[in-house]
């Protein structure tokens, strides 16, 4: 007979992927909302998260070719969600940064969610909340290491043109 914490670390190993695939649903509603292609919306999410970034790093972080990621940039720049500007550290190169007014239009769309998540977590105790960022952070580093072994083991893709050879 399982014990309560088995079945509650079996519950917690269950609800994980189904958490993510419930993400990935609502990430694909707002990228329908916006009437642009999911890809865009990460993107975008992705330079707010690591700031301006030139194509390559956009490109090895997304798993896209430069050709790709150059390609949807223009297409971001065009709707106004992002501009290119000399890079600080290397004027020859550009980086490509979000316009914070543009980025203002999707934020609409996690608004309701955000509320929710700030209703929920409000009778958290500090230590609760705690244990919530530690998680959310080394789950976020779990996902990034699985990521990259995935690209440099697995099968090829936009970021890997040719399998190792043993």
């Amino acid at each position: 007979m399982a014990s309560k914490r088995d079945e509650l670390l079996d519950g917690l190993i269950r609800e994980m992927p189904w958490y993510i695939s419930a993400a990935t649903r609502f990430q694909i509603a707002v990228a329908d909302q916006l009437g642009m292609p999911l890809t865009d919306v990460h993107a975008i999410g992705a330079l707010l998260e690591i700031g301006p970034a030139g194509v390559r790093r956009l490109a090895d972080l997304m798993g896209m070719t430069t050709g790709a990621v150059t390609r949807m940039v223009d297409r971001l720049e065009r709707a106004g969600y992002v501009h290119r500007e000399p890079d600080p550290a290397d004027r020859r190169r550009v980086v490509v940064q979000v316009v914070p007014e543009r980025v203002a239009d999707i934020a609409r769309y996690y608004e309701p969610i955000g509320q929710r998540w700030q209703h929920q977590v409000a009778g958290y105790t500090d230590a609760q909340l705690r244990f919530l960022l530690d998680f959310l952070r080394q789950g976020r580093e779990h996902a990034q290491l699985e990521t990259t072994n995935l690209r440099t083991t697995g099968r090829p893709h936009a970021t890997r043109r040719r399998a190792p050879t043993n």
